[in-house]
């Protein structure tokens, strides 16, 4: 991937996450009308249509990876926070089976599990001017060189967690990366949420439950937005990232 693609890893790490005006005008212009759009066609659009999607199909692999992750994402996040990032695997792979895109299930769901895990309280307020998708994708960084985890897959699950922020995708974005944001963004604004089977985000939900999930992680993104000023989330606040999360169809 492009070393200088906004929000890549090898990005995050030469500017903490900090953008330019440029960019800023390219995140601006890149998510505004776009996300409006489709989350006014959420609002007319109900999809009762049975896809045959099961929570069966999205599989949960048994490796040192996923262990590692699940362990770390339990000891540090709390409940509200476990559960959306599974919530994030869920829905992400779910539209990647409706689209019929071949995907790697490891790798969308260890950076599900960690994608968020630089807004816990064991990172938050140590990182200092750092984007918590940088602590995020430094801490699975560590994770994957305990389990000698594929390079290859390491600089995927790297640019997959730091891009997920970006507020939208680029075509030539590997699958994963896009599948990340789609399930990341499916939770958290509802964006795409009318794709999928209303039977489908009602098991889901049940297996993990919202659990007030947009009062506490609107409370993230402030904390996040004080300590990295210039950053996705910062500029994403402004532009009506918390309005969006209070209309999302999910509720709490």
């Amino acid at each position: 991937m492009n070393p200088y693609k906004l929000g890549s890893f090898d990005w995050m790490t030469s500017t903490k996450g900090v953008l330019s005006t440029k960019e800023k005008i390219r995140i601006i212009n890149r998510t505004m009308v776009p996300t409006t759009i489709g989350l006014i066609k959420n609002k007319i659009s109900y999809n009762n249509s049975d896809k045959g999607i099961t929570v069966e199909q999205l599989r949960i692999p048994d490796t040192a990876i996923i262990k590692e992750s699940i362990n770390e994402l339990t000891n540090k996040a709390n409940q509200s926070l476990i559960n959306h990032s599974w919530r994030t695997y869920f829905w992400g792979g779910a539209l990647g089976l409706i689209h019929q895109k071949t995907f790697d299930h490891e790798s969308l769901l260890t950076a599900s599990l960690l994608h968020d895990i630089g807004l816990t309280e064991a990172h938050i307020h140590d990182k200092g001017c750092k984007c918590f998708t940088l602590e995020s994708a430094e801490n699975f960084e560590r994770l994957a060189s305990k389990v000698d985890y594929p390079v290859d897959k390491v600089e995927l699950v790297k640019d997959a967690i730091c891009m997920h922020m970006n507020g939208y995708i680029e075509e030539d974005d590997p699958v994963e990366v896009k599948l990340l944001q789609y399930g990341a963004s499916c939770d958290v604004i509802g964006e795409k949420w009318s794709e999928l089977p209303e039977y489908y985000r009602n098991d889901i939900l049940k297996q993990y439950p919202r659990k007030n999930f947009n009062t506490a992680f609107k409370r993230l993104l402030r904390e996040e937005s004080k300590s990295v000023k210039n950053s996705r989330t910062a500029l994403l606040s402004v532009l009506g990232l918390p309005i969006m999360i209070d209309i999302n169809p999910f509720k709490e």
